[in-house]
């Protein structure tokens, strides 16, 4: 088994997916952004000096690492600190949440589509791509109070959008455990977020819609091939010894890099042994983490099943 320049081995299933494969169109947020806010920011934020070349993360995101991983090219449209849809939660970001971000819905619909449209090449080779819509809870952290159900109904909107228009590979993800999150900050609005929602069993609930709208799909488009990654079965993975082992990751319960805001003045302090965190900062982990779900995910759209 050849290993890649990331680390992991590729059995035969790899040349399939390069046979049937050869394209990533990305729409999420900030666990799959590959600069996108950064550009947009004017390449000011996530600062560079402390972030990976505007990732939200020490280096690439598991988007990237799957990418690598089958051979094909990836076309990023994701935002971090996008929402399901800008007109349902107000999705920002930028050191201070001054910075107006597409939702997923626009990533969809305002830019990809726009765009394909607007050019005069023929339609995708639909056969030989793979959409990924992926969310990880800035509908949740934006504003604490709203409905699962609500959020899932807009991401599947999506997944409808993509199917309609010709979409053959669809692949989307069921929400980690929350209580997963390194501990926040005494002193801030994280903390009481995160309680609220912990004590309001989001992960719970949004997993259960996303189980519901999986059903409904797969009974309306019978020709997609949906594919579901399921990061919370990942983030219980990585509380086993075995997996801590591999990976050299020590602390579970604090971030690498810990922001501080004093008035005007935002600082960044930056921990000495930066391979053994799980996460970067407070809400987005590290790239060895982005890169063992790069590979389950690769793992997932190599299979017979796709499940």
């Amino acid at each position: 088994m050849a290993l890649n320049r990331y680390g992991y081995g590729h059995d035969i299933m790899a040349w399939l997916i390069r046979i049937s494969l050869t394209m990533l169109h990305v729409f999420g947020d900030s666990t799959c952004d590959n600069g996108n806010t950064w550009r947009l920011s004017n390449f000011t934020y996530p600062p560079s000096d402390y972030f990976y070349k505007g990732r939200f993360s020490n280096g690439p995101t598991w988007v990237e690492y799957l990418a690598d991983f089958c051979h094909i090219k990836d076309i990023n449209y994701a935002y971090g600190g996008a929402t399901s849809d800008n007109q349902f939660v107000k999705a920002t970001s930028g050191f201070h949440s001054e910075l107006i971000v597409p939702g997923i819905k626009q990533e969809v619909n305002n830019i990809y589509l726009k765009q394909i449209t607007a050019s005069n090449n023929s339609k995708p080779n639909f056969d030989r791509i793979l959409y990924i819509v992926a969310h990880q809870g800035n509908d949740y952290l934006n504003q604490p109070s709203v409905n699962p159900r609500t959020v899932v109904g807009n991401l599947y909107e999506q997944w409808e959008v993509l199917a309609n228009f010709g979409a053959k590979h669809i692949l989307i993800n069921k929400f980690f455990n929350l209580k997963y999150l390194p501990r926040p900050p005494k002193n801030g609005r994280l903390k009481y977020v995160i309680k609220n929602l912990l004590s309001r069993f989001i992960t719970r609930l949004h997993n259960a819609a996303i189980d519901f709208y999986v059903w409904l799909f797969r009974m309306k488009h019978k020709n997609v091939k949906l594919y579901i990654l399921p990061m919370d079965k990942i983030w219980e993975e990585f509380q086993k010894p075995s997996v801590k082992k591999e990976l050299g990751i020590t602390d579970y319960e604090n971030p690498c890099v810990v922001r501080e805001d004093k008035g005007n003045t935002t600082t960044y302090t930056v921990c000495s042994n930066p391979g053994q965190h799980f996460y970067w900062d407070y809400i987005h982990p590290s790239t060895k983490i982005h890169r063992y779900v790069g590979y389950k995910t690769y793992q997932i759209v190599t299979a017979k099943t796709g499940n």
